[in-house]
């Protein structure tokens, strides 16, 4: 829980040494980021610390740090919808956090770093497009231009849900990603990987952890299978050592058993974009 940010949220120098662990150990780093100008230095040191775990070299960490400031600098345009204790003044629910893992992409590993805030749209009402130039004398609006670039374009943006927090509210990942090379990749993906019935449960509760209820989880041991049916329109299955899903779209996607962070991280934004699309819909009757 988020509980009081105020007197809680740890220093920088506190904070740097937990990704390194995490992120190495194949997990989730997760970090509430301060309301004020401060986010951009935490981000910056949180993602180095990551980069060291993850062995990233030193131009591509610098990089890297670089790109996670510029997302936390921006998530000062998104606090509207920060939900506070009313008798403290704090924040519980809806503060801006960054989040940090390892995942397989295209058969190598990349570190991903991810900036979440509690508004699913934009300042603007328009998702970020970085082939439109800011004008020359905005104050504003360049920072997706310069992770759009550093990344060379490996970024995105997608709905989701929070990690953090009193309750796990809705929201938005701004996200890039850096290449880890080949000589610095982690073993960890290369361990066995879990039966169905075990990465089932697994994702069960990476899902149930962000405040997504209601799951109704079949095993079938003897045919090596698991499914979970998340919501109408969304059934995942565990078999063959691959999660599969289909998303609203109707693309299916897939992710193996060694990849559950990643996995349940796409499966979340799947169901928020159902419920996103529910919502509408029933406002449109």
């Amino acid at each position: 829980m988020l509980g009081s940010l105020a007197a809680d949220t740890p220093h920088v120098t506190d904070a740097v040494h937990a990704p390194a662990v995490t992120v190495s150990g194949g997990g989730c780093s997760a970090s509430v980021l301060p309301l004020d100008a401060s986010c951009a230095a935490m981000a910056r040191n949180l993602f180095r610390a990551a980069a060291g775990g993850a062995g990233l070299p030193a131009e591509l960490a610098y990089d890297g740090a670089t790109m996670a400031s510029e997302l936390a600098a921006n998530s000062r345009h998104a606090q509207a919808a920060i939900q506070f204790d009313g008798a403290r003044g704090c924040p519980v629910a809806g503060a801006p956090e960054i989040w940090l893992y390892l995942r397989r992409a295209g058969g190598e590993q990349e570190l991903v770093c991810k900036v979440f805030d509690a508004l699913p749209g934009w300042k603007d009402g328009r998702h970020p497009d970085p082939s439109v130039e800011a004008p020359l004398d905005a104050v504003s609006g360049r920072g997706l231009h310069v992770v759009d670039g550093l990344s060379r374009g490996r970024w995105g943006h997608h709905l989701t849900r929070a990690r953090l927090g009193g309750w796990k509210v809705a929201g938005k990942a701004v996200w890039f990603a850096l290449p880890v090379p080949p000589s610095n990749a982690l073993d960890r993906f290369r361990r066995p990987p879990p039966g169905s019935c075990q990465a089932a449960g697994v994702l069960e509760q990476m899902l149930c952890d962000r405040g997504i209820e209601h799951i109704v989880r079949a095993d079938a041991p003897a045919s090596g299978m698991s499914v979970l049916s998340i919501r109408r329109g969304l059934t995942v299955w565990c078999r063959s050592r691959v999660v599969s899903w289909t998303t609203r779209s109707g693309h299916r996607e897939c992710r193996a058993f060694s990849d559950l962070v990643d996995a349940a991280e796409k499966i979340v934004c799947a169901h928020e974009e159902l419920a996103s699309a529910e919502t509408t819909g029933a406002s449109q009757r």
